[in-house]
């Protein structure tokens, strides 16, 4: 079976969600890393935020996969791309936690500090990323 159907297989996995499971989506994703290298499984979660017809807990995982990425210190490799893609598909019109994720993401990539002023929208680079999107 290819990365890309275990990943769906997860993410389709409604007991994962379950209050009974121990292991989360996200974790299970993890645990693929091991097996595929943190470069394929990248490219496959970034495949999920790509696809527009993913739900929106698909792209909520996917910015926990990221999340778990940066704090393992492993190599992002288009950080503009995975920040637009995240401000494209989180809702982002009030606070809840999928925005603090997505904040908390910009900042470690951007290397700022949580408080500072800066705006992804208006970042021309995360802005040209955010352009390609327009048909995704």
């Amino acid at each position: 079976m290819e990365l890309k159907d275990k990943v769906n297989l997860i993410l389709a996995d409604d007991y994962l969600d379950s209050e009974e499971c121990e292991e989360s989506k996200c974790e299970k994703i993890e645990t693929l890393i091991s097996l595929y290298g943190w470069n394929a499984v990248q490219k496959t979660i970034m495949n999920v935020l790509e696809d527009g017809k993913r739900t929106l807990f698909d792209c909520q995982v996917a910015a926990e996969v990221f999340w778990g990425a940066i704090l393992d210190k492993r190599d992002i490799s288009n950080a503009n791309r995975v920040i637009a893609l995240l401000y494209h598909r989180l809702q982002n019109d009030e606070p809840n936690s999928e925005n603090d994720l997505a904040w908390s993401i910009v900042c470690k990539l951007k290397d700022l500090d949580y408080l500072s002023k800066y705006n992804p929208l208006e970042d021309p680079e995360i802005v040209r990323e955010l352009n390609t999107l327009t048909s995704v």
